[in-house]
């Protein structure tokens, strides 16, 4: 008789990390989407893409909303912040990550054969595994949830005083980084998928919450004040709209334990219980 069962769902395995040393080796070299210190530069030094708040990109929704959100744990629980978009269905644009793309929401796109100034401590290098179910997986149900395979894709998304890179390191199979421009004092967020090709690499620097707006600041000033955003349980999309694969090993160097706990460097989190819509960009373009 056969098996009543089906077969396992992985939704994010973690492998191995590694402490990274940037005072000695303070250039980061991207081989064909794994991470590469050195002393000195080697290939191609690129600098990191300057920040301009104005850049829009990806589906905009106005007049959105937030709350606080305490997420229960076996030690107490932490805070989250839950979105309310105000949409019955929530939109990520599908991009091509380029230079372009990458800088409308605050990252550098770091090509196979480039380099970088990448001076920060507190660091690791890791390898982690992306189902292609990850994104249907959320962290922030009740505790019996936490392992559920959704019917629907969530958003999860999240920033931190620290950065973070994204190696994308398969060979044929891009990956597929969800991010966002929030400005909060426009009470607008702006959502997109960038999509990697094999061997290149993306490079965020650490992202902070902005100052508080004086009184009766004007509504330009307001969209100035952004928070770049991004999240990685798409990461294997790819996986699953090209077909042939069913998971993607990844590579990134984000914080290490203490960091990750750090009062003033650990990340914050942001959830949207709306099911989303992800799709692959057209071909050619955007």
């Amino acid at each position: 008789m056969a098996a009543s069962y089906l077969d396992p769902v992985l939704f994010i395995a973690e492998g191995d990390a590694y402490p990274l040393d940037c005072a000695r080796f303070p250039y980061l070299y991207n081989n064909q989407g794994r991470c590469e210190q050195y002393a000195q530069p080697r290939g191609t030094e690129i600098a990191l893409a300057p920040d301009d708040p104005l850049q829009d990109m990806g589906t905009r929704y106005t007049g959105i909303s937030w709350r606080e959100k305490r997420i229960p744990t076996r030690d107490g629980g932490y805070l989250i912040k839950a979105f309310d978009f105000g949409a019955e269905l929530v939109e990520y644009r599908p991009l091509r990550a380029t230079q372009a793309t990458a800088q409308a929401f605050g990252m550098t796109l770091l090509r196979a054969g480039e380099c970088i100034r990448f001076e920060y401590d507190g660091l690791v290098c890791g390898q982690y595994t992306y189902g292609q179910w990850a994104g249907h997986q959320s962290p922030y149900l009740e505790p019996g949830r936490r392992r559920e395979l959704l019917t629907y894709n969530p958003t999860d998304l999240e920033y931190h005083d620290f950065p973070h890179v994204f190696f994308s390191r398969h060979r044929s199979v891009p990956l597929v980084i969800s991010v966002a421009r929030w400005r909060p004092y426009a009470h607008e967020i702006s959502l997109a998928d960038l999509w990697l090709a094999p061997g290149d690499a993306l490079v965020l620097p650490p992202q902070r919450f902005p100052e508080p707006l004086p009184a009766g600041a004007a509504n330009h000033d307001a969209r100035r004040a952004v928070v770049n955003l991004h999240g990685n349980r798409n990461s294997a999309l790819a996986c699953r709209l090209l077909g042939g694969e069913h998971a993607l090993l990844t590579e990134t160097i984000l914080g290490n334990a203490d960091v990750m706990q750090g009062a003033t460097t650990r990340p914050h989190y942001h959830e949207e219980q709306t099911p989303t819509r992800h799709t692959q960009p057209a071909r050619g373009g955007d």
